[in-house]
């Protein structure tokens, strides 16, 4: 057991490590290449910030535990909300503007509930990952169209810069080789650390008596999502709590579209064990967070410390009664 651990360990930091290393390493590729950097910050960032989910997702499904690869990204869309947005509004009260209401929350709504209908059969298949990924496109060209209508309407005497241009040109100064070999090691980071996850948190589910769903659920969506705890924690201390929503909301659409809608296409998921209920606390975090931005732009220290137990409660019922 302590080796399993050992194992899931060093598994999450290569999955953290390498997912950064391959944001600094394409950043700076594309830059060199003449690529924006809001579109570099808009796709190849957001997508490699994805991207320990993915590679765990796509590693369970050719290695048969689909149940793992859909718990992980339901799971993780669970506790984006309730664990970490929870604690990030308990640190300090998460404040959102009525653009982000108005134009993200019912994309993610749209888009969990997409993911509801498709597990009607308990199963997504590859055209069905086309159509989750056909959709993945579409929101990244609105997103695109948006970020470069908000600039061409800022004050021509000074454009703000965006937090997506700022992520990346933090790399323009890498030399090209260096890039390559960020990339390199991102990619070989990814890989080794997806495998030494995967066998760590299956054996410790073993050993803990419950099914693949539950270890996608819990050990492993909690696993990928610690990039997006420890960003989302640290911009609750600095009060920056816009960036905090965004990075959750961002996280959650493209753990649908980007992770199950890439793996799916690759070779088809069976949900397994993840039935209904599991889909329902997504869908009402989901709902609840909405309904909660649209009457007051906020979560409060008392709403996060809500989202927060009652994520505690749902991992105590999945561990007893699954």
């Amino acid at each position: 057991m302590l080796l399993s651990f050992i194992y899931l360990l060093i598994g999450t930091a290569l999955l953290t490590y390498g997912a950064d290393r391959l944001v600094a390493g394409c950043s700076a590729l594309a830059l060199r290449l003449g690529v924006s950097p809001l579109f570099i910050g808009l796709t190849i960032v957001a997508i490699a910030t994805s991207s320990p989910e993915l590679i765990v997702s796509i590693s369970a499904g050719l290695s048969g535990s689909g149940a793992i690869a859909v718990g992980n990204v339901v799971g993780s869309n669970i506790a984006n909300i309730g664990l970490v947005l929870g604690l990030s509004a308990m640190i300090y009260p998460v404040v959102a503007d009525s653009k982000t209401v108005a134009r993200e929350m019912p994309i993610m709504a749209f888009v969990v509930f997409f993911l509801f209908m498709l597990m009607y059969n308990g199963i997504i298949q590859r055209y069905e990952g086309i159509a989750l990924v056909i959709l993945l496109v579409v929101f990244l060209r609105l997103q695109i169209k948006n970020a470069y209508k908000e600039r061409e309407t800022a004050a021509v005497s000074s454009i703000p810069q965006t937090e997506e241009e700022a992520e990346v040109l933090k790399h323009k100064s890498v030399p090209l080789w260096l890039s390559l070999f960020y990339i390199a090691i991102g990619t070989a980071s990814l890989y080794f650390g997806s495998d030494l996850f995967l066998t760590g948190a299956v054996s410790i589910g073993i050993a803990a008596g419950v099914s693949e769903a539950v270890i996608g659920l819990t050990v492993v969506s909690v696993g990928t999502s610690l990039p997006e705890l420890a960003a989302s924690g640290v911009a609750a201390f600095k009060k920056e709590t816009d960036m905090a929503l965004g990075n959750i909301l961002g996280s959650n659409i493209f753990n649908v579209l980007a992770v199950l809608g890439i793996t799916s296409l690759i070779i088809p998921l069976e949900g397994g064990d993840v039935d209904y209920i599991d889909l329902s606390v997504m869908m009402a975090f989901t709902l609840g967070l909405w309904l909660m931005l649209h009457f007051k732009l906020q979560v409060s220290r008392i709403s996060g410390f809500a989202f927060f137990a009652i994520y505690v409660l749902y991992t105590i019922y999945l561990f007893a009664w699954t």
